[in-house]
């Protein structure tokens, strides 16, 4: 029987066949580990090519603060490009810019131009996090939320463990212009690589990109209680594991016996638990209450803040690393839990919540400097535990009795 030569023909392209969930796990840790190597990689280079350019101390903070500038400029934006666009489209294109900016970076003959690049490169980096961290809860419920932590263990890996390691082998064995090729091509090896493994949300219905259509639609995210709750609780952890990095290498070298090594070696501890409890706690933290996992966490995070402030030797600090470590994995467990249930589009809380961890990094370590021009560096973990309870009463008390859709 011959159609209708009224009726148009529809074809219906074919779509693309979704990995299995291991498939998809498997392929997904590997991009999120490639993708934590570039960056604890780019920064150690980054850092030792600066020296070697003349840069002072305060120039090198000034090129490295960049990065973070740009990354909190455009954060949440970034959630609702990618709403829009899609995370695998975006994040291939968001790869290009670290790509080349890190082909041209070992040319620059001026601290200036390093701190242009790193600030180019902090406008990419969200959009690629948060393709990355919208795609893994979207796919949460089918791999299994026991496996909530996957994503940040192997970007922890990465970042804290392996990218520095690799860093020193590759400063001392070839020159800065190879260092920053074997960078520039693991940017190239994960923007193929999202093209295989990440999944795109519904497209939702066209909206303008407007700054106010932006702050009113995070404002009614944020009216939902796990996204708030989730993004304070992030907040609060992130400014606490930024004041702990950014001063344990010098409070172990201030503690009768140890070394500035003794702090890398704490780091490591703390790295590498953080690591071993995101991949290994998730089924244990899959059915607890919310609040009992936070106050888990303030107990655990108030027992090492304590341990870090009185410390007199490396195993006390490096129990304070390990018990903080350990309250980080906890709630961001049971944060990636509770955000993965929530129906709207999972960009856009990515976002908000990436922002929250972004600028908790930058106060924490930016007030424990501050604090640190007036009391001894020990001290400031112990004058940390007020601020950290004073969240914890702030979330109970305030936001969790305030009015949420």
């Amino acid at each position: 029987m011959s159609a209708d030569p009224a009726t148009p023909e529809v074809i219906v392209a074919p779509t693309r066949a979704e990995p299995s969930p291991w498939s998809f796990l498997a392929g997904f840790t590997t991009l999120a580990l490639i993708s934590g190597v570039s960056i604890g990689l780019g920064k150690v280079v980054t850092q030792f090519f600066a020296l070697s350019i003349g840069a002072d101390a305060f120039q090198i903070g000034l090129i490295m603060a960049m990065e973070s500038i740009g990354m909190v400029l455009v954060t949440v934006p970034a959630g609702f490009v990618i709403a829009r666009f899609g995370a695998r489209r975006v994040y291939a294109v968001a790869s290009t810019g670290p790509l080349i900016a890190n082909l041209l970076m070992p040319f620059a003959g001026h601290w200036i131009a390093l701190a242009a690049a790193r600030l180019s490169i902090g406008l990419c980096i969200p959009f690629r996090i948060v393709s990355m961290n919208s795609t893994f809860l979207a796919q949460l419920h089918r791999i299994g939320v026991g496996k909530a932590g996957w994503y940040r263990g192997a970007l922890t890996a990465g970042l804290a463990l392996i990218g520095p390691a690799l860093a020193t082998v590759l400063v001392a064995n070839v020159n800065y212009v190879w260092a920053f090729v074997v960078i520039a091509a693991l940017f190239a090896i994960m923007a193929v690589g999202s093209l295989y493994f990440f999944t795109d949300e519904a497209a939702p219905p066209q909206k303008g990109l407007t700054a106010g259509h932006i702050y009113d639609e995070a404002r009614t995210l944020l009216r939902n209680r796990n996204v708030s709750e989730s993004c304070l609780i992030e907040f609060i952890s992130s400014a606490t594991g930024s004041l702990f990095g950014a001063f344990v290498i010098i409070v172990a070298a201030q503690v009768h016996g140890l070394t500035k090594e003794d702090g890398v070696h704490i780091m490591l501890f703390h790295g590498a638990t953080t690591v071993l409890a995101l991949f290994g706690a998730g089924r244990l933290t899959q059915g607890l209450n919310k609040w009992w996992a936070y106050g888990g966490g303030l107990v655990l995070a108030t027992a090492a803040l304590v341990l870090l402030g009185t410390a007199s030797g490396f195993w006390q600090l490096a129990l304070g690393a390990v018990l903080l470590s350990a309250a980080s994995a906890l709630v961001h467990l049971v944060n990636m839990r509770l955000l993965s249930d929530y129906p709207g589009e999972k960009s856009k809380i990515s976002g908000l919540y990436n922002l929250s961890s972004m600028t908790g990094s930058s106060l924490g370590a930016l007030a424990g400097g501050f604090v640190s021009k007036i009391v001894a560096i020990q001290t400031v973990y112990l004058l940390w535990l007020p601020v950290l309870w004073l969240a914890a009463a702030v979330l109970y008390f305030v936001i969790k009795g305030a009015a949420h859709d």
